[in-house]
C-alpha cells in the first residue's frame, strides 16, 4: 500500500542527505571561486580555524601575511556552505573601504557598508567602521542581530572589556566568530586573556582563576600549559616560519630647490598660517592647517582655496607661479622609466595637483593613466586595467591607495608626502606587498624648506618609515597614545614654536615618542611569540 509522501519530511531527508553528502572541511569548496591563488599556511589556517577551532578563533599572524585573507577565506567557505548568510565585518573606519574592494574582487562576495542608521538587508556582508558600529542606534541594531559569524579586524582595540568598542565586542552574537590582531598581547596577560574570553569564554576560566594560575604581569607562570591553551584558539605566522619574503623597498628622498617665486609664496604663506592659527576657534585651524598640506603639495593645489577664504594676495601669489620645479623633476625621473618600458605609479594627495600633471604629460608625449576619488567603479576598473595593459603612468589621488593592488608596478613617486604617516604606508601598500616580485623603487620628491621635508626626516630618522613592513606602523602610532594624531601634532607644533629651530626641535621631542612607542612594539613582537609559539 502507498503511502502519500508528506512533503515535510521529504524535505527533511534531502537537507540530511545534501549535509551528508557535503564533503568536510579538510575541502574548501570555495577555493577555486576565488579570483586569486591564496598561499598554502592562509588556506592551512582557515581549514584549522573551520574544522578544530569551529570558527571561532583568533588570527594573529604578523603583519604583512594576510590575516584579512584568512579572514576572507573561513568567510568564503561559510558562505558557499549556506552558512553564513548573515556576516558582519567590523574594522576601523580607515579600513572600510579596503574591505569592501577586497571581499568584493577577490572573494566574489559582495558588502554593504552600515551607515549609523543601519545597512541594507539584501544578503551582502555587512561592514560597519568600529567608530560607528559602537554608537546607538547602530550598535543597538547590530547587536540585536544572530549573526552566523563576526569578523572584527585590529581586534586589539576591543580588548578593554570596559571601553566602548570592547562593550560592543562582547555583546555581538555570532555564531562564528573571528578577531584579527598581529598584537594579541601588548602590556600584560590580562590583554590576552580578554581577547581570548571573547571567541572561547571559559576556556581560560575566570579573570581570579587566570590571575591565580598564570600571574598578572608579563611574564607567565605554566607558560607551557598556556601555549597549550592558546593554540586552542589562535593561529599565528612568522614571515620566518612561512618563508614569505617580500621584496626590498627602495627608499629615496629627492630633495627639490623651488624656484624663487615658489619658495617666497610658501613663506609667505607660512607667516599668515602661524599668525592666524593663534587663538582660532577649532574649525578655522582645521581650514589653516589644510592650506599647509596644499602649499606643500603645489601652489596651484592650494591657491581656489586662498581665493575661497578672501585671501586674495596670496591667491595671486600662488598663480603667478609659472614654474612648479617638484613637476619638471617629475618629468625628468619618469622619461627613463617610459624608455624602458616600466610601469610608474604617481600619488598626489590633490585633484588640483593631478590636473596639473596630467597637464605636463600631456605636453611632453607620456602617456597616463588617471585615477581619483570622483570617478565611477567602472572608470576606476578602466583607468587600473589600462595602466596595467597601456599607459606607463597612472597619475592617482589617495583614493588608489585604498584597496587596489598593483604589483604589476614596481616603481612608485610621491609629488607630495602625506603629514599622516597611515597614508604614506597605504600608497605604500599598493605596491610593496605579498605578491610583488621586483624590488620596489620608492621616490619621494620634496621642496627643501617645507613641512614636508621636516616630517619626512623625523619619521625616516626616528622609526625608519620606509623599511617598515606594511601593518607595522599603526602597531606603533598605536603605543603613543589612543588618541595620538600625528598630523594634528605637527600643526601645533608649528604654531606654537616661536621660529623655525623651535619647530625643529619640537618636531624632534615628537620624533622621540615615536622611537620609544617602536621600541615597545619590538620588544612586545617578541612577548607574543614567546607566549604564542610553539614549546
Amino acid at each position: 500500500m502507498n503511502r502519500p509522501v508528506n512533503p515535510d519530511r521529504a524535505s527533511l531527508v534531502q537537507d540530511a542527505a545534501d549535509v551528508w553528502n557535503r564533503p568536510g572541511f579538510d575541502t574548501l569548496l570555495s577555493v577555486p571561486r576565488l579570483g586569486f591563488e591564496p598561499f598554502d599556511y592562509q588556506v592551512a589556517a582557515a581549514k584549522t580555524v573551520l574544522r578544530r577551532m569551529r570558527g571561532r578563533a583568533i588570527l594573529a599572524d604578523e603583519v604583512g601575511l594576510g590575516k584579512t585573507i584568512e579572514a576572507g577565506l573561513v568567510l568564503s567557505e561559510l558562505r558557499a556552505r549556506g552558512m553564513a548568510a548573515r556576516s558582519l565585518v567590523v574594522t576601523p573606519a580607515g579600513l572600510v573601504g579596503q574591505w569592501g574592494e577586497e571581499l568584493g574582487r577577490k572573494f566574489g562576495l559582495p558588502t554593504t557598508v552600515a551607515t549609523g542608521k543601519g545597512w541594507d538587508h539584501d544578503g551582502s556582508v555587512v561592514v560597519a567602521s568600529l567608530a560607528t558600529a559602537r554608537r546607538d542606534p547602530l550598535r543597538s541594531r547590530l547587536t540585536a542581530e544572530p549573526w552566523d559569524i563576526v569578523i572584527i579586524d585590529e581586534a586589539h582595540r576591543v580588548r578593554g572589556a570596559r571601553s566602548a568598542s570592547g562593550k560592543l565586542a562582547r555583546e555581538l552574537r555570532g555564531r562564528h566568530y573571528l578577531l584579527l590582531t598581529a598584537t594579541p598581547v601588548e602590556n600584560k596577560l590580562q590583554d590576552l586573556y580578554e581577547l581570548i574570553s571573547i571567541v572561547s569564554p571559559g576556556l581560560l576560566g575566570t579573570a581570579a582563576q587566570f590571575k591565580t594560575r598564570h600571574g598578572g604581569g608579563d611574564t607567565p607562570r605554566n607558560p607551557s600549559e598556556l601555549r597549550a591553551r592558546t593554540r586552542e584558539v589562535m593561529v599565528r605566522h612568522r614571515r620566518s616560519e612561512v618563508a614569505v619574503l617580500l621584496p626590498q623597498r627602495l627608499a629615496e628622498t629627492a630633495l627639490i630647490t623651488p624656484a624663487d617665486e615658489e619658495a617666497a609664496f610658501y613663506s609667505a604663506l607660512l607667516r599668515r598660517i602661524r599668525s592666524e592659527a593663534r587663538g582660532a576657534a577649532h574649525s578655522h585651524r582645521f581650514t589653516l592647517r589644510s592650506l599647509a598640506k596644499l602649499a606643500g603639495s603645489s601652489p596651484a593645489a592650494v591657491a581656489p582655496t586662498l581665493a575661497k577664504i578672501g585671501w586674495d594676495e596670496l591667491a595671486s601669489a600662488a598663480q603667478a607661479v609659472q614654474r612648479h620645479e617638484k613637476t619638471a623633476e617629475l618629468l625628468r625621473r619618469l622619461k627613463p622609466f617610459v624608455e624602458r618600458d616600466e610601469k610608474v605609479l604617481v600619488f598626489t594627495a590633490y585633484r588640483q595637483t593631478l590636473d596639473g600633471l596630467t597637464q605636463a604629460l600631456a605636453g611632453e608625449g607620456i602617456p597616463a593613466a588617471v585615477y581619483h576619488g570622483s570617478l565611477s567603479r567602472h572608470d576606476k576598473d578602466k583607468a587600473v586595467a589600462s595602466f596595467r595593459d597601456e599607459a606607463p603612468v597612472l597619475l592617482s589621488t589617495e583614493s588608489a591607495g585604498e584597496g587596489r593592488n598593483l604589483q604589476f608596478c614596481h616603481v612608485m613617486i610621491n609629488m607630495d608626502l602625506p603629514w599622516n604617516p597611515m597614508q604614506i604606508e597605504q600608497r605604500l601598500g599598493r605596491l610593496h606587498r605579498v605578491g610583488q616580485t621586483h624590488d620596489v623603487l620608492l621616490t619621494n620628491l620634496v621642496a627643501r624648506g617645507t613641512i614636508e621635508q621636516r616630517i619626512r626626516h623625523v619619521l625616516e630618522r626616528k622609526i625608519n618609515l620606509f623599511e617598515l613592513v606594511v601593518g607595522e606602523l599603526d602597531m606603533i602610532l598605536g603605543r603613543v597614545d589612543d588618541d595620538f594624531d600625528f598630523e594634528a601634532s605637527v600643526f601645533d607644533a608649528l604654531v606654537a614654536a616661536g621660529d623655525d629651530d623651535d619647530f625643529g626641535a619640537r618636531l624632534e621631542s615628537l620624533g622621540d615618542d615615536l622611537a620609544r612607542a617602536r621600541a615597545d612594539y619590538l620588544a612586545g613582537r617578541g612577548s607574543i611569540d614567546a607566549l604564542v609559539g610553539e614549546d
